[in-house]
């Protein structure tokens, strides 16, 4: 299972080395617009204004009053102290920065674009618990059955239930990190199908007697 997960690892790092040098630095601001119009046209008022808050508070946390976004600003822009210490090269590489500073910002939308998603899923989790357990307990109770009598627990229908939920739940982590905007509804329909897989998981494992 350690292979899908350096997939994922590789993908996401490629996503943000576009992202870093190709995407335009209001892309990804825009695109949380939009995603924001969406969230409010099929959830609501309150569940957009609540994931805003959400994301925002951890992005706060994480990125400004931990200092990240302070001491990252300060390794790549000089000040303008350090610039006018450089005498005859003041102006120096001013495009430069200005494009390292436009990268930067793209990073940080990113990162808050992420935590806006992360919330949203939060916000489904509670939700999802209620076809998670029922799934769970149908899975046991056919697994139960299957014991005490000649019915097949398929055991490639076990590993690819598995191999199923893994790549769903990679797939939509990936997801989390591109700079466009998606349909919320997406999150709901993969945690479901998820459910399902869990449930048929359990209902094909090994039968022990």
């Amino acid at each position: 299972m350690s292979k899908p997960w350096l997939l994922v690892a590789w993908i996401i790092a490629i996503e943000l080395i576009v992202i870093l040098l190709l995407i335009p630095g209001n892309w990804t601001d825009k695109a949380i617009k939009r995603e924001s119009v969406l969230i409010e046209q099929s959830l609501g008022v309150d569940t957009r204004e609540w994931v805003q808050k959400k994301a925002a508070l951890w992005y706060r946390s994480s990125m400004i009053d931990s200092g990240f976004y302070n001491e990252m600003y300060k390794v790549f822009i000089p000040t303008e102290q350090e610039r006018m210490k450089s005498k005859g090269m003041q102006n120096m590489g001013e495009g430069w920065f200005l494009w390292v500073e436009g990268r930067m910002e793209a990073l940080m939308n990113v990162i808050y674009q992420f935590y806006s998603r992360l919330a949203l899923l939060t916000a489904w989790a509670p939700y999802m618990l209620i076809l998670f357990i029922p799934a769970v307990y149908d899975g046991m109770m056919s697994w139960k059955i299957k014991r005490t009598n000649f019915d097949y627990a398929s055991p490639v229908l076990h590993r690819y239930s598995v191999r199923g939920t893994v790549y769903l739940l990679a797939g939509l982590f990936i997801i989390f990190f591109v700079p466009f905007a998606f349909n919320p509804i997406i999150i709901p329909i993969v945690l479901m199908a998820c459910c399902v897989l869990i449930g048929l998981t359990f209902s094909n494992l090994q039968k022990r007697v």
